[in-house]
């Protein structure tokens, strides 16, 4: 039996699962297709174009969000259906509970960035950086130059072959040296489908390191 928030259950819900076991993890978007007594069926979300083959067992945390909270559950594949579409047909949980906001997946990662400033004239000239961690929330940068909280700049990310502007926010400096500071960003004003390819980018990397065992 349910309790607290099952009746923020619904079809139609737009809802993310996260995976952190076997060949696929991640965070993927999909949708509440189907409720039952005791089963959910959802969408088999879509990553680069192709379907996500997630194994039958694999379990899963399952997170959704309305105007006034964050919610979540845990739950496990059943089945899967590719007739007439594509779905996973998911276990119902026994509890849904609300959570805070949840922090993203950092992965340590040395490399040169460029980035500009936003002011009230335009863009500044271009500066660079080295990028020290990346996140679906955003980066560590190594800079040169203070920038103080609240600044606005424009990154240019690198993701493998992929170019990438994305305007970021200062949250916190941190002065090493003369002339040597940690500069905490945090991304802003930019799309779910941008966000969902930085997050696979930093998940393409984290499973690189596992296989050469250094995470």
């Amino acid at each position: 039996m349910l309790m607290g928030y099952e009746e923020k259950l619904k079809e139609g819900l737009l809802i993310e699962l996260e995976v952190n076991e076997g060949d696929y993890p991640g965070k993927y978007r999909t949708k509440v297709e189907a409720l039952h007594q005791n089963i959910i069926t959802i969408g088999v979300p879509i990553h680069d174009g192709q379907f996500v083959p997630l194994r039958e067992g694999t379990k899963i945390s399952v997170y959704f969000h309305d105007e006034v909270s964050n919610y979540g559950f845990v739950s496990q594949i059943l089945r899967r259906v590719t007739e007439p579409i594509p779905i996973f047909i998911i276990a119902y949980p026994d509890q849904v509970f609300k959570v805070q906001r949840r922090e993203y997946y950092r992965i340590p990662i040395v490399k040169e960035i460029k980035y500009q400033i936003i002011g009230q004239e335009g863009l500044s000239k271009m500066y660079k950086g080295y990028m020290l961690n990346l996140s679906g929330g955003g980066i560590l940068l190594r800079t040169k130059s203070k920038l103080y909280p609240h600044t606005k700049v424009l990154l240019t990310l690198e993701l493998a072959q992929e170019k990438m502007k994305v305007p970021a926010k200062v949250v916190r400096f941190v002065e090493e040296d003369k002339n040597d500071y940690r500069i905490s960003l945090e991304f802003f004003d930019i799309s779910e489908r941008e966000r969902d390819r930085i997050i696979a980018f930093v998940y393409k990397l984290q499973r690189e390191m596992r296989r050469k065992g250094l995470d």
